[in-house]
């Protein structure tokens, strides 16, 4: 349900108050705990399954789409560390509560349990919800800005430019399907893009399936870390599994915070880009380390896998908000959780039913490393494909709408690479001003140079 109610209620968020919003989550998250107590206190597993995984499920989603929306309006220019901190508290939450939950089960019974740790959420999700509020209006952009980096040193310093420039502040135009508008200050172009638009374009879908991907393994792997250990390395293991376990909460917690900060400076595609290249290399690692049945090389692997899986969700709320605009970025970001729904549902069923197949039907045991190595095949498999994924994806609007030179065949972005094919000579600087002012709706005649430009596209 994170994902479902994500996507269903993302653009509400958008147009509501984060302080409503978060207010409202806490109070469905409060009734999902209450309406799950009430039903293991009537032995009714339907109303469990109600309460707990329907309800709260929609708080969860609410909650979480809330806090990240919040803090990336707020931080335009660190989205990368505040929306990796804030999920990192997602991921130490459980990690927090999991020693909570075993000594109220000691003390409690299990209905008690679920109101008094309703009880405990409601009051601090409240008490949070009580200090968040929007940013001004004119805090963020409208859209995402056109970098004009690649442009020529001469080109901008040229006069021609600068009236151009000078000419199109304020102005609207349609380009490709896209709306570009540039602003009045900066007279920088910002591309505008609506939220449908946003979720129609391929380049949303791929970055879908390389999250979709880099999440698999995670899921799979936490959900069944301390089985795959008991089975494999018996009852006496170097360390207790609630130990492991706990580890592997903060590597995911850390993975989150950390790759969220790097992708400020080193990019998103470069971090994603490294976050799935060692996932895929920490899975090639296991094929060959788990048949050896050493205990601590796979341990350590695992961890490093959950810090990757970590880095993923900590990455792309600013990858998205980067993408498509901080105005969109509540809408698509509760559609792309869907991703997290599928890999957990189907990730897990597929694990299982792999388990299941050979154990049942191929006489081996769930001690026979055999089991576990399967599975790293079909999750590599998944890996290499967002990885691939990622390289087709066009992050920045200049990538989107990269305009014609002179004498060009073809020109197509990849791994964040303009690869053209032209007759003659390259144009020496892209000339955006001109480009954009031979627009539809930005035509101001620009005495020849800007419609030569315009013939030239």
């Amino acid at each position: 349900m994170l994902g479902a109610s994500g996507a269903s209620f993302g653009p509400w968020i958008e147009s509501h108050s984060p302080r409503m919003c978060a207010i409202l989550a806490a109070l469905v998250f409060f009734f999902g705990h209450c309406t799950a107590a009430l039903g293991l206190a009537c032995k009714e597993i339907s109303m469990l399954y109600f309460g707990y995984g329907f309800v709260g499920g929609v708080g969860l989603g609410i909650g979480y789409v809330t806090t990240i929306d919040a803090v990336i309006q707020w931080y335009p220019k660190s989205r990368g560390f505040a929306s990796g901190l804030a999920v990192s508290g997602f991921g130490s939450g459980a990690v927090a509560f999991s020693n909570l939950n075993s000594a109220l089960v000691r003390r409690f019974t299990i209905p008690q349990v679920f109101v008094i740790l309703g009880t405990v959420n409601l009051i601090i999700m409240l008490l949070c919800a009580m200090v968040m509020r929007p940013p001004p209006p004119s805090y963020n952009l409208p859209g995402v800005a056109i970098d004009m980096k690649d442009q020529s040193i001469s080109d901008m310093h040229n006069p021609h430019q600068r009236g151009v420039q000078n000419r199109i502040k304020g102005k609207s135009a349609a380009i490709g399907g896209q709306t570009i508008t540039v602003g009045s200050n900066s007279g920088d172009p910002v591309l505008v893009i609506t939220l449908s638009q946003a979720l129609a374009s391929r380049d949303f879908w791929l970055l879908w399936v390389a999250f979709f991907v880099n999440l698999v393994f995670g899921v799979v792997i936490i959900s069944n870390l301390a089985s795959m250990s008991t089975n494999m390395f018996g009852t006496s293991l170097p360390a207790p599994v609630s130990v492991i376990v706990t580890i592997e909460g903060a590597f995911n917690a850390g993975g989150r915070l950390l790759m969220g900060w790097a992708s400020d400076w080193a990019g998103r595609r470069r971090t994603f880009l490294f976050v799935i290249s060692l996932q895929i290399v920490i899975v090639s690692c296991l094929i060959f380390v788990i048949p050896q049945r050493t205990f601590w090389p796979f341990v350590v692997l695992v961890w490093l896998a959950t810090l990757c899986y970590g880095g993923g969700v900590g990455v792309i709320a600013a990858t998205l908000a980067d993408m498509f605009g901080a105005s969109n970025m509540s809408g698509c970001h509760g559609v792309i959780l869907t991703g997290w729904s599928v890999a957990a549902i189907g990730g897990g069923l597929t694990y299982t039913g792999v388990v299941s197949l050979l154990t049942k039907h191929r006489g081996y045991t769930l001690g026979d490393p055999f089991v576990y190595v399967l599975n790293q095949y079909w999750i590599l498999s998944l890996l290499i494909c967002g990885w691939i994924a990622l390289l087709f994806i066009r992050i920045t609007p200049r990538e989107r709408m990269f305009p014609r030179v002179h004498g060009e065949i073809f020109h197509h972005t990849f791994a964040g690479v303009m690869l053209r094919l032209a007759r003659g000579t390259r144009q020496n600087g892209l000339h955006d001003y001109a480009f954009l002012s031979a627009a539809p709706g930005l035509n101001m005649d620009c005495n020849g140079d800007a419609g030569d430009n315009e013939a030239d596209l």
